[in-house]
């Protein structure tokens, strides 16, 4: 029953385009077979970066299962 409601910190970094929409507090679906990620996830903190290449970098934690 431990096992069933206990849940390990979870946190995955992603890189991508710019996605303005996207806030902190938003709740993410990830699935990512390769690297075998899939669920939802908040995004924790987003940071851009203003070189040539324009990329942001999302800080996620997996989120606890919906009622």
């Amino acid at each position: 029953m431990l096992h069933e409601y206990t849940s390990y910190n979870e946190n995955i970094s992603i890189t991508s385009l710019p996605i303005y929409y996207l806030e902190p507090n938003t709740r993410v679906s990830v699935f990512d077979p390769d690297s075998n990620i899939k669920g939802d996830y908040i995004i924790d903190s987003i940071s851009f970066s203003f070189d040539s290449q324009g990329l942001m970098n999302i800080n996620a934690t997996r989120a606890l299962e919906r009622i």
